[in-house]
Parts: structure tokens; C-alpha cells; sequence
């Protein structure tokens, strides 16, 4: 019986997965509401494609447009001089329990206004658990995916209240402000192959 290794192609098993989910709003003068889903990066190239919108509204649709995202995912190593470098994932990149992987979304506003607000949710894969190294500061974490809550999230056991370990979070959440025309934010988290 041949034995199944996931992480020999990492896009397999994360090829359905959905990565990340985009909410841009509130721009100067009108008020939109947007989503976006992307994979995780094929082995051909990064995913790059403008934001996907579900609602028939024509100026939701032309808001819609105005946010392109990037997804990248990348192996954490170290050089001879032991410095940290970014290896980007790729098919032929063999993972194993214990690798740390650096998740990065670019988001771009290519509208003709500034967008005040805009909220980005990154989910976090099955196979990985999700280390402190996110950022930017002051995240929002989900240990369901639907519900969100200042990180780290608190939870009652045994009628008492403890922090959750990280190995149950599902999504992290940003609140980004201020993106200007052509501005770009990215946001990013690591996590460990289980």
C-alpha cells in the first residue's frame, strides 16, 4: 500500500482551500461593501487577480474592481550567515512537520478615490498552526472563522477564563485605514507545518 505524503506537494491538499477574504469599504463619498476570495499561490505563478464581487450592485461591482490582491506563501530559512531568508513555496518545495511558513497578502487600491477603511480576513490552513509573528499589530483572531475578537482570544474552561492556544485559530482579521490611490498594504502572519 503506497503511503500518501501531503506535504510533498503542498498545493494539493490547500489547492480548494480558500486563503483570504477581502472587505473594502467606505470610500470618500460612498459607502460600499466588497468580498474576495484567492487560493493559495499556484505552482505556475502568484495569485494575482482583482477582487471578486457576489453582489449585483453596480457601484459595489465598480468598487469591487478598485482592490487588487496578492497571495504569497513562503518557507522561513536560514543563509550561512544565519540570516532569516524567504524561499517562496513552489512545487517542487518538499514541506515537513516543524517548517515555518511566512504568509503575505498585498492588497492595492486602484480606485479613483481613497478607501478609509478596509478590513482583511486571512484564513489559516488545516495543515499549519499559527505563531505570534503577525502583523500588523493588534490583529483580530477566530477560532471558528465566523467570529472574530481582539488576539489573543480568551475562552472559559472549566469555568475559567485562558487564553486560547494558537493551534485553534482558524482566520486572522486587520482593519486597515487610509489607502490611498495606488497605495498598497500588505499584512502577513507564520505558522508551523503540523
Amino acid at each position: 500500500m503506497k503511503k500518501s505524503n501531503h506535504f510533498a506537494n503542498p498545493f494539493s491538499v490547500w489547492s480548494g482551500h480558500r486563503l483570504f477574504h477581502v472587505v473594502a469599504g467606505t470610500l470618500v463619498g460612498v459607502m460600499a461593501v466588497t468580498q474576495a476570495s484567492a487560493m493559495l499561490p499556484t505552482p505556475e505563478q502568484a495569485v494575482d487577480s482583482s477582487v471578486v464581487q457576489s453582489n449585483s450592485n453596480q457601484a459595489n461591482r465598480s468598487n469591487a474592481q478598485a482592490v487588487n490582491s496578492k497571495i504569497t506563501a513562503s518557507l522561513i530559512s536560514v543563509d550561512a550567515n544565519g540570516q532569516e531568508i524567504l524561499v517562496p513555496v513552489t512545487a517542487n518545495t518538499r514541506l515537513q512537520s516543524g517548517n515555518v511558513l511566512e504568509y503575505q497578502g498585498f492588497f492595492t487600491n486602484t480606485n479613483a478615490d481613497r478607501v478609509r477603511k478596509m478590513t482583511v480576513t486571512m484564513s489559516i490552513p488545516e495543515q499549519v498552526e499559527l505563531l505570534r509573528a503577525v502583523s500588523p499589530d493588534f490583529p483580530y483572531g477566530s477560532a471558528d472563522g465566523n467570529t472574530f475578537a481582539r488576539m489573543p482570544l480568551r475562552g472559559k474552561v472549566d469555568n475559567q477564563l485562558q487564553e486560547i492556544p494558537l493551534k485553534f485559530y482558524k482566520a486572522v482579521r486587520w482593519d486597515l485605514e487610509g489607502v490611498g490611490l495606488n497605495d498598497t498594504v500588505a499584512v502577513k502572519y507564520r505558522a508551523r507545518v503540523k
